[in-house]
């Protein structure tokens, strides 16, 4: 599901932090993952695979739905 601009802007990114591109200096892993972020910024559940892992699936599913779907309506709701 990844559109065309997306999959370069990672071919850049990944060409940086092996240190291919000459004309630009090798990025830290940190800047690149903060780079994909501004991209791509897609969901994060790595706090929801830890909470499968331990067995507290109901954790985890409020856990994705607060973050991703209450969370950004309230900011949106107090900011606008």
């Amino acid at each position: 599901m990844e559109s065309k601009m997306t999959r370069e802007k990672l071919g850049v990114v990944v060409a940086m932090l092996e240190g291919r591109d000459k004309n630009k200096k090798r990025l830290r892993l940190e800047e690149a993952k903060l780079r994909m972020l501004l991209n791509d910024p897609g969901f994060d559940i790595s706090h929801e695979l830890k909470f499968i892992n331990q067995g507290m699936i109901a954790d985890a599913l409020i856990n994705f739905i607060d973050r991703n779907l209450i969370m950004p309506a309230l900011v949106k709701l107090f900011k606008g």
